[in-house]
């Protein structure tokens, strides 16, 4: 089940939202009444929708979308009125923050949120991506160091010393990174 954090200033429209949003049987809901309140439980959970009813007791709700951008990877949709989204959706458009205007039609909404979901897919994604590439660059700083250490104290030359690394893993079935490794605590580095 996804996760949907609800910002709204009035028990009135939560109600209505968090009734349209049971509908949608992939969300489970948490409503909460401020930005700070709404900050605490960005920082809690994880969220795959903050859905931001502007505007809030203390400000329209721009800066708690961005935040919500900035601190999470969850989609973010703000509902706005229309003297309000001339004033600050240049501002949030920058972040990929979902604008939707107030009165709220159902079927915009609904597609709001499949936008929102998307993106949130999208960035996901490539947080996994970023972090098999931010592996890999470890690996191969791992490796790096243990042929410079073999080429130290063994005074192979800086290909013999990666042969030797992949022949290893290859003979031994294991990750270079752990035969960089052994290396690396065998010569106390």
């Amino acid at each position: 089940m996804k996760k949907l954090l609800l910002v709204t200033k009035n028990g009135k429209s939560t109600d209505a939202l968090m009734e349209y949003m049971n509908q949608i049987e992939e969300y489970t809901a948490e409503a909460v009444y401020s930005a700070k309140e709404a900050q605490t439980k960005l920082l809690e959970g994880l969220f795959d929708l903050v859905i931001i009813n502007s505007p809030l007791e203390e400000e329209v709700g721009d800066n708690l979308a961005i935040c919500a951008v900035n601190h999470s990877s969850a989609g973010v949709i703000v509902l706005l009125k229309n003297e309000d989204i001339e004033r600050v959706a240049e501002k949030m458009e920058q972040y990929g923050i979902i604008i939707v205007n107030k009165p709220v039609v159902k079927a915009m909404l609904s597609q709001a949120i499949k936008f929102a979901q998307l993106a949130k897919n999208r960035i996901t994604t490539l947080q996994e991506e970023n972090l098999k590439l931010q592996s890999k660059i470890d690996e191969m700083k791992l490796v790096n160091r243990a042929k410079w250490v073999l080429v130290q104290y063994l005074s192979m030359s800086e290909e013999q010393a990666h042969k030797y690394i992949e022949h290893q893993a290859m003979n031994r079935r294991v990750s270079k990174k752990k035969i960089a490794e052994k290396i690396l605590k065998t010569y106390d580095h």
